[in-house]
């Protein structure tokens, strides 16, 4: 039955509800990290609706604040379902990586502006990174985030950098040291890290790539003042794990496409 003329239809208040809802949510994975400020300014939304939505965001586990910026999770990415074969396949290899070089191993992603953690081979079962499983952060500091940003396309590492980030330690690198250091990890294809994220703590990160891009970051993370390996001999068996984890990806992606 058609709706009387002039009378209120009940559900156009939840309807409208819903439509900012979802263009909240539209800012938040077009944009990669936003606050509620630029969300209130962008969409004329009340900020203390702003705020009401965001917490519905973060509770349903679309997003996630890092820093005070509010990042779209990976639910919001299209890896989302290839998180848990790519974890699949690198479990071995990070518990083989773990035993020879006695140090926790770790493998994360890029979600947008922000680093994901998706899963930790702990070295001796008290020891507990800053970097756990299911964890985000921002890509500004700690091996397993810097090797993600280098290899990020422009416009990410340039939304980092100009955006101003968290100091965690006074070993926080500032953004014009930190661009160069990026430089230097493309050339070098790996990042060494000392007390960035967490004071006397060392990380070594190196990326995982498959068709031209960096699918991954592996990092080791241990003391320094306990690591009894060398540094030279510590990169060596990251990349040659990195590159074992890249063999299994294609020959997965190989098995899954059709013949033509």
């Amino acid at each position: 039955m058609a709706r009387a003329t002039g009378k209120p239809n009940p559900a156009d208040g939840d309807y409208g509800s819903l439509r900012r809802g979802l263009e909240v949510l539209r800012l938040v994975q077009d944009r990669g990290a936003v606050t509620a400020k630029e969300i209130h300014h962008a969409l004329g939304i009340p900020l203390s609706t702003v705020y009401r939505y965001v917490a519905v965001l973060k509770e349903s586990g679309f997003a996630v604040d890092i820093d005070g910026l509010l990042v779209a999770s990976e639910r919001l990415s299209e890896r989302w379902t290839a998180s848990s074969r790519l974890v699949s396949l690198a479990a071995p290899i990070l518990t083989s990586l773990r035993v020879v070089t006695g140090m926790t191993s770790v493998l994360a992603v890029r979600v947008h502006t922000a680093a994901l953690c998706l899963d930790v081979s702990y070295a001796h079962p008290k020891h507990r990174i800053a970097f756990r499983r299911g964890q985000m952060r921002g890509l500004h500091a700690g091996a397993s985030a810097l090797v993600l940003l280098a290899y990020s396309p422009e416009p990410v590492i340039s939304e980092v950098l100009s955006r101003g980030y968290r100091e965690y330690t006074s070993s926080t690198l500032s953004p014009p040291v930190l661009r160069e250091e990026l430089k230097q990890i493309r050339q070098d294809g790996v990042s060494i890290t000392v007390g960035q994220t967490t004071p006397g703590m060392m990380g070594v990160g190196v990326p995982v790539m498959s068709g031209g891009v960096c699918i991954a970051s592996l990092t080791a993370v241990g003391e320094s003042s306990r690591t009894t390996m060398s540094g030279s001999d510590l990169v060596e068996a990251l990349k040659a794990s990195a590159l074992e984890l890249r063999h299994e990806v294609d020959s997965r992606m190989r098995r899954s496409t059709p013949e033509n």
